[in-house]
């Protein structure tokens, strides 16, 4: 059995999110679960908001002998609840913790009196194996990549080689989760009961210090093939009729030829679809777009972070030519652009905020997302962070995107950055050439329930 952690279960108050999207993680490890024989379960009891109470009915109804449990950092907490229930149900019952939170911090995460094992990285076959030794009586011991804390002792066993064969893995187990009219994306990324997350590859070129994926995936980008990809695309389309698909990779178009590959394929094989997918600015050209615009791309989400230029040039090794280049090329194509951007780099000043503000005004996107930088474990701005002695908190509840930030910066208060990204948005989104852009794209009640959330949650939480 697998479970993600309700929100709120630490403090008896469980909170159903306002987007959902599926747990592509629990889903994979799930799947290879089940192909190696063993009957599974997954509750994703964050997107249903389940209280502590039908956790505890539904663990009791199916009678694990093995639960796993991920986590992102501010659901730690929650995490650490789940493995209370677990044990609670049956102290017999082997609970396994795993994703990125623990994957950066397994010793501790395994020290936890209710999790027997922490397992670092990706967690497909370690799961095998782990069912495969408690059902034979095998030694976890043997087992790679975990940290085994569940006799009072921590051992850590030897390490695992990352998983390159990312195309002889089964596709995620969509039919155990709940059904997809239930999940309700960003608007940006698609329609409520119509939508699938897909994953392409594993590992980012790129390392990004405010980001984790290189010290979760590694820095070397895993491909899953051109034909696996539209091969799980035509699945989820004709299984759970989704017309809609956001690939969550970090960047899926820097292999210019597959990406061309994937495209050629999705007009081939005659695939009504669209779909969303992160970039780097330096990474598209007006050739590019326009396959992938014809392929059913509909937008394309630009990690820029920052205004500044020599801040832009250390964090992302690009100019801002170079990024409005990109932006207006995407606009060109027919496809809409997306910002992200970042305050409260170790650099940012007053000044700094406002150049970031005044270039997310200057480009031509279509919509934008601001926030403080969280500096999760597993990232160098943790490491710079903590040793610097800046960090305010280590409390994992705090270390969740709009909270107010987890550590003292040296040039500008807490406050300000806090400001800055209400600032951003109303700046950003209160111009009359957003609104109606965004005006046009409204086509369901859905879509307007969807924005109304997403103006409370930005102007007025």
């Amino acid at each position: 059995m697998f479970i993600t952690p309700s929100r709120g279960l630490w403090k008896n108050e469980v909170e159903q999110p306002w987007i959902s999207t599926q747990p592509l993680g629990l889903a994979y490890i799930a799947a290879a679960v089940r192909h190696a024989g063993f009957p599974t379960q997954v509750i994703d009891a964050y997107s249903l908001g389940l209280s502590a109470a039908e956790i505890r009915a539904q663990i009791q109804d199916f009678r694990p002998r093995v639960v796993g449990i991920s986590a992102l950092t501010p659901q730690w907490p929650d995490a650490e609840i789940v493995a209370g229930i677990v044990k609670s149900v049956d102290p017999g019952i082997l609970t396994v913790a795993g994703g990125p939170h623990v994957t950066a911090l397994p010793d501790k995460a395994a020290s936890h009196p209710d999790v027997d094992i922490a397992v670092i990285g990706e967690g497909e076959q370690s799961m095998v194996e782990i069912c495969e030794a408690i059902a034979g009586d095998g030694s976890l011991d043997a087992v790679s990549g975990i940290v085994i804390g569940n006799d009072g002792a921590l051992r850590t066993t030897s390490a695992r080689a990352r998983y390159m064969e990312l195309d002889k893995l089964p596709f995620p187990a969509h039919d155990l989760l709940p059904q997809t009219a239930f999940y309700n994306p960003f608007p940006a990324w698609g329609k409520k009961g119509n939508f699938s997350c897909i994953i392409s590859g594993r590992g980012c070129p790129y390392s990004c210090r405010f980001c984790d994926v290189t010290s979760q995936q590694g820095k070397r980008y895993r491909l899953r093939s051109a034909e696996n990809v539209v091969d799980e695309l035509s699945w989820i389309n004709a299984t759970f009729g989704v017309t809609q698909f956001s690939f969550r990779d970090p960047s899926m178009i820097c292999n210019r030829r597959r990406l061309l590959e994937i495209c050629r394929l999705i007009g081939e094989r005659g695939l009504d679809i669209a779909w969303t997918c992160n970039a780097r600015a330096n990474e598209v050209d007006p050739g590019m777009l326009a396959v992938m615009k014809k392929a059913g791309c509909r937008l394309i989400q630009y990690g820029i972070e920052v205004g500044n230029a020599r801040m832009l040039k250390e964090i992302k090794n690009i100019t801002r030519e170079r990024v409005a280049q990109a932006v207006s090329d995407t606009r060109r194509a027919g496809i809409s652009a997306h910002g992200y951007f970042l305050f409260g780099f170790v650099e940012e000043t007053p000044e700094t905020i406002e150049e970031t503000i005044s270039f997310a005004l200057e480009l031509d996107l279509d919509s934008a997302g601001f926030a403080v930088m969280v500096p999760f474990p597993g990232t160098q701005e943790f490491d710079n962070f903590r040793r610097e002695g800046l960090l305010l908190t280590e409390d994992w509840r705090d270390y969740d995107i709009g909270s107010k930030p987890v550590y003292r910066h040296k040039n500008v208060t807490n406050e300000e950055l806090m400001s800055a990204t209400r600032r951003a948005y109303r700046r950003f989104y209160l111009r009359p050439r957003i609104i109606a852009r965004h005006l046009r794209g409204v086509n369901s009640l859905q879509t307007v329930r969807t924005y109304a959330s997403s103006v409370r949650q930005t102007f007025f939480k």
